[in-house]
C-alpha cells in the first residue's frame, strides 16, 4: 500500500511539508514507512496543488521514478506556494504496472483524488464499473489501477467537475461511489476484502476516509493535525496550537513531524470532511458488503 499527505490552509512552500519535516514523506515515509508492512514505496509518485490567482483547476506533477532519487520534485518543491496540496508515494498493487497514468493524484476538472489501498475483486468488477459511467467520468481514467476506477465512479456522481462543486456535493458523490462500489462487489460475488484510505478535493475542501471492509482488521493508518498554522523551524515542523475553528488541516497517511502527540488519529471506518470554512467533521460508514462478506465476526476497536 502507499502513503500520502494532504494540506489545506494558508500557502505555503511544499518543501515544507514533503522534506523538511523528520519523518517527511518523501525523504523517509518512501524507504522506511513505520505504520505499514510494505516499508518501500517506491514505484513512482505525484504531487498536485493549486494556485487560485491563476485558475480553479489543480496542477499535477507524477513520475514512475523513486520520490526520494528525483531531483525535478526537489527543485519544484521549494517553488511550489500553495493553499491546498496533495502528494503521494506509491507501492503498486501485485499486477498493476508501474506507469506515470498509474501514479496518484489523479484529477478531472477541479478535482483531484487519491488512494491508499486496494479494491478486493476488481477485475471481477471492473467491466460493469466502467459500463456504467457517463463520458466524463469514463474518459478520465487513462490508466488500469483499481484507485483510478475508484476515482471515475465518484465522477459519475458529479454533475460537472469542470464547474462548481461544492463541498456538499463531493461529501454525496463520495458517498454514493462507496454505495455503488458495495453494489457492484455483492453483484459478482466478491468476498476478497478491500482497504479504502481515500482523498478527493475541490480545490477548497476535502473528503477523506479511513475504511476497510474486513471486519478482522483495522483499515490503514490515517491522522490529521490541525491549528492556526503549519511552520517548519529547520527540521522542526508542528502545528501552531488554536482555540477556535483551525484556519490549517493536515492530513497523512503517517505522522511526520518530530512529535507524535501532534496527530490524532482517525477512527476506523470514519469519513472526515474539511469544509470550505476548515471546520472538520467526521461521519461513521457501513456499508452493505460488510455483512454480505462475514456474517459473524468479531471487530476490532
Amino acid at each position: 500500500m502507499c502513503r500520502f499527505v494532504a494540506y489545506i490552509g494558508p500557502p505555503i512552500v511544499a518543501e515544507e511539508l514533503l522534506y523538511k519535516p523528520k519523518h517527511s514523506l518523501i525523504t523517509a515515509q518512501t524507504i522506511r514507512a513505520e505504520e505499514m508492512s510494505v516499508t518501500v514505496n517506491g514505484d513512482g509518485f505525484g504531487v498536485g496543488w493549486y494556485v487560485p490567482e491563476l485558475d480553479n483547476e489543480p496542477c499535477v506533477f507524477r513520475s514512475i521514478k523513486p520520490a526520494w532519487s528525483d531531483l525535478n520534485l526537489r527543485n519544484l518543491a521549494r517553488k511550489i506556494y500553495s493553499p491546498l496540496i496533495f502528494a503521494h508515494v506509491r507501492a503498486a498493487s501485485p499486477g498493476f504496472m508501474v506507469e506515470e497514468v498509474n501514479s496518484h493524484p489523479f484529477w478531472c476538472g477541479r478535482l483531484m483524488f487519491m488512494h491508499n489501498g486496494v479494491v478486493g475483486g476488481f477485475r471481477a468488477i471492473r467491466r460493469k464499473l466502467l459500463r456504467q459511467l457517463n463520458d466524463t467520468a469514463y474518459d478520465a481514467i487513462m490508466g488500469s489501477t483499481d484507485s483510478e476506477h475508484l476515482f471515475g465512479l465518484l465522477l459519475n456522481y458529479i454533475p460537472d467537475p469542470f464547474g462548481e462543486v461544492s463541498c456538499d456535493e463531493l461529501v454525496e458523490a463520495t458517498w454514493a461511489m462507496l454505495q455503488e462500489l458495495s453494489r457492484l462487489l455483492i453483484e459478482s460475488g466478491v468476498r476478497e476484502h478491500s482497504y479504502l484510505n481515500l482523498c478527493v478535493t475541490n480545490g477548497t475542501s476535502i473528503v477523506a476516509t479511513r475504511y476497510t471492509t474486513n471486519p478482522n482488521a483495522q483499515p490503514a493508518t490515517l491522522y490529521y493535525m490541525y491549528g492556526k498554522r503549519y511552520y517548519c523551524d529547520g527540521e522542526h515542523c508542528g502545528m501552531e496550537p488554536t482555540y477556535g475553528t483551525p484556519s490549517a488541516v493536515v492530513i497523512a497517511s503517517e505522522p511526520f513531524t518530530g512529535s507524535h502527540a501532534d496527530w490524532i488519529k482517525v477512527e476506523r471506518n470514519t469519513m472526515m470532511v474539511v469544509d470550505e470554512t476548515l471546520r472538520i467533521h467526521f461521519y461513521p460508514i457501513e456499508l452493505p458488503f460488510e455483512r454480505f462478506a462475514s456474517e459473524e465476526v468479531t471487530v476490532l476497536e
